[in-house]
């Protein structure tokens, strides 16, 4: 049982992972806090909306396939580690020519995620 500091931080990642395989950068964008921060293990990659929306739209528009989910998950409060299969496609068929594990720690503030930390 999830405490709902826990299940609000669950429904944000989740949101934010179906607006992800959608590729639909509105969704996607609205699950997170206007000075977000994307870390790639402990290196700043780039920090705010605006930056998140250009290069993650760009991701989404390039893709005819683009897929990621939860092989493992930890919530503790506002914290949520998730160990990530994504799948993607550059092929009018779709059919996967690219795939990665990564672990992806999430954390929530105010119901929106604040930080993300992608290992691996």
């Amino acid at each position: 049982m999830y405490t709902e500091i826990e299940q609000t931080t669950i429904d944000i990642v989740d949101r934010q992972l179906e607006a992800y395989n959608n590729q639909d950068i509105d969704a996607f964008a609205a699950t997170y806090s206007e000075d977000v921060e994307i870390y790639q293990s402990q290196t700043l990659v780039f920090k705010g909306k605006q930056a998140l929306i250009e290069r993650y739209g760009k991701k989404f528009s390039s893709l005819s396939y683009l897929h990621a989910s939860s092989l493992t998950r930890i919530v503790q409060g506002h914290f949520l580690i998730d160990h990530e299969l994504a799948q993607s496609s550059t092929l009018p068929s779709k059919e996967i020519d690219h795939s990665v594990k990564v672990v992806a720690a999430y954390e929530v503030k105010d119901c929106l995620i604040c930080k993300v930390t992608f290992m691996g």
